[in-house]
């Protein structure tokens, strides 16, 4: 059986600094920020500097923890990969 991987894509221009501004215009530090979506600290400082594109749930997640506008909110989706991490059903052995 071959175990489906986490897809890797190189986040669009822009979007990093487009998270970081709407995470400082809320008030809020990235610790909060990863507490509030329930990732660590690190994988939003990874996405704010552009190295990783989100799971769709940490992209719907951001969007309304940032209230992300309807424009920040669809580039945001655009760039969401679906998440294949340690938890993904296509990673089970059973």
């Amino acid at each position: 059986m071959q175990i489906a991987v986490r897809e890797r894509r190189v986040p669009p221009a822009g979007l990093g600094e487009a998270l970081r501004q709407a995470r400082v215009d809320a008030g809020l530090s990235q610790a909060a920020v990863a507490v509030a979506i329930g990732v660590r600290p690190d994988y939003v400082s990874k996405l704010e500097r552009g190295e990783r594109c989100p799971s769709a749930r940490v992209a719907e997640s951001l969007a309304s923890v940032l209230e992300l506008s309807a424009a920040g909110t669809a580039l945001l989706a655009a760039a969401a990969v679906q998440d294949a991490g340690r938890n993904h059903p296509a990673r089970s052995t059973a």
